[in-house]
Formats: structure tokens, C-alpha cells, sequence
């Protein structure tokens, strides 16, 4: 009962408590899935392009424009890192800096997909 009352007099302890709560409670459920602890994120914050959409494919039932967003992102990766990859190909078999540079490259390629 008093944590009741200590809220009632001072007007700033409803929003100390309610963000140590929820501060408390992200923590824990980071750590739940061996995750880093971020800290609370502000609202509003732009969440990019698939985040929204999945929300909105929940909210439909419809999955075809959040399979259309990220197929069009894996694609445009896709397509940067086997660029590199090509670029770094064209390497003198001399160079075994370059050379290591292309089997980096070709590392992250595959890693990639």
C-alpha cells in the first residue's frame, strides 16, 4: 500500500516506475533470448519497410506485400555482393593481396546467402 501512496505524492513517480517496469521487463526478455540488452527504444522511430509490414500482413491475413519488400531487399543484397565478388575476381595471380581480398570477398558472398 505504500508504493500506492508514494505514487499519489509525487507526481513524477507513476513515470519512474511504469519506465523502470518496463526498462526491467525488456531486459528480461532480452536476456531470455540471449540477446544484448539496447535499452527502450523511443516510439515513433522509423522501423524500415518489412517491420510495418508484417504488421500489416498479421493485421490482413496477407503475406504477398511482405514476401514482395523482402524478396526485392534479398535481391538488391544479392546482387550488390556478387558484384564485389566478380570485381574482386578480375585480381594478377601475383597479387596476393588482391588475392586474398577476392577469397574474403567470396567468404561474404556465401555467407550472404
Amino acid at each position: 500500500m505504500e508504493a500506492i501512496a508514494g505514487r499519489r505524492r509525487n507526481p513524477q513517480a507513476p513515470a519512474l516506475a511504469d519506465r523502470f517496469f518496463f526498462e526491467s521487463l525488456v531486459r528480461l526478455h532480452r536476456a531470455g533470448r540471449g540477446a544484448p540488452d539496447t535499452g527502450l527504444k523511443p516510439a515513433g522511430r522509423d522501423l524500415g519497410r518489412a517491420i510495418p509490414a508484417a504488421d500489416k500482413a498479421i493485421e490482413t491475413g496477407s503475406e504477398e506485400a511482405l514476401i514482395q519488400i523482402l524478396t526485392d531487399k534479398m535481391q538488391e543484397g544479392l546482387r550488390a555482393q556478387f558484384e564485389t565478388v566478380i570485381e574482386k575476381k578480375a585480381y594478377t595471380p601475383d597479387d596476393v593481396s588482391a588475392g586474398h581480398k577476392y577469397v574474403e570477398t567470396c567468404v561474404t558472398f556465401i555467407h550472404y546467402v
